[in-house]
Formats: C-alpha cells, structure tokens, sequence
C-alpha cells in the first residue's frame, strides 16, 4: 500500500484569514470604479489624438512628395523650386502647432477627467463612511440612556 501525501490545510486556513482584508471595502469601491472609468477615458483621448497625429503624417509625407516633385520638375527654375520647399516647410511648421495645440487640449481634457472623477470618488466615499458610521452606531438592543 503506497502512502499519499497528505496535503496540509494551512493554505485554506490562510485564504479564509485574508479574505476579509482583501475583500473590497465599500469605502474603496467608489475610488476602483472611478479609477478604471477614468482611464478608459484616458484612453479614448489618447487614441483619438493619435489618429489625428497619424492623419498629420500622412499629410506630411505626402506633402513631401509633392514639394519633391515640383523641386525637381522645376530644376530649370530654381525660384519655383524653392517656393516649393517654403511651402512645404511652412505646412511642416503649423502641422507641428497642430500636433503641439491638440497635444495641450487633450492633456487638459485628460486632466480634467481625472480631477472630476477624484472629486466625484470623494463625494461618494464621504457619503458611504457616513452611511456606514450611522448603520454602527445604531443597534437594535440599545438603550438610550
């Protein structure tokens, strides 16, 4: 007859033990779910910035191409040449304000959302610690002295 090892009941003793602590406190849970709805928002302004920056690309690139083009048709002509380059040059200059001023407006849109959910979260955990000192100190065998 072959012995099995017996495993030891000191790991589900240890969970039951945790279990309390690690169960999320009503406190907490305002701030959890304010946290994770404020980085979804995170994200959409994220990924809509960068869809636009990508559109940008796309426009530099072919922009280049373009001013390539007239540089080099224009060989003969080196002033349309070099209006070509100043042109291509100025459309670099304000699609870089383009991605500067979009790149300040969703930093501020991201910082709003996260303000507003810190403030909202706040609001919630205040009201649920008094929800829950009233709910304590109320006992259905006290008596009022």
């Amino acid at each position: 007859m072959t012995k099995e090892k017996q495993v030891p009941s000191v790991l589900p003793e240890l969970l039951k033990m945790a279990g309390t602590p690690l169960a999320l406190n009503p406190l907490v849970k305002p701030q959890v779910e304010q946290f994770w709805d404020a980085q979804e928002k995170l994200l959409q302004e994220a990924e809509a910035f960068t869809r636009h920056w990508f559109a940008r690309r796309h426009e530099a690139t072919k922009s280049a191409m373009d001013a390539a083009k007239k540089a080099t048709v224009s060989a003969n002509d080196p002033t349309e040449a070099m209006q070509a380059m100043a042109d291509w040059q100025r459309h670099s200059v304000e699609r870089i304000a383009e991605d500067a001023g979009e790149w300040m407006d969703m930093v501020a849109r991201c910082t709003g959302h996260v303000v507003r959910s810190e403030a909202q979260v706040s609001e919630e955990a205040l009201e649920e610690a008094v929800r829950q000192t009233k709910s304590a100190t109320k006992s259905k065998s006290a008596t009022p002295v």
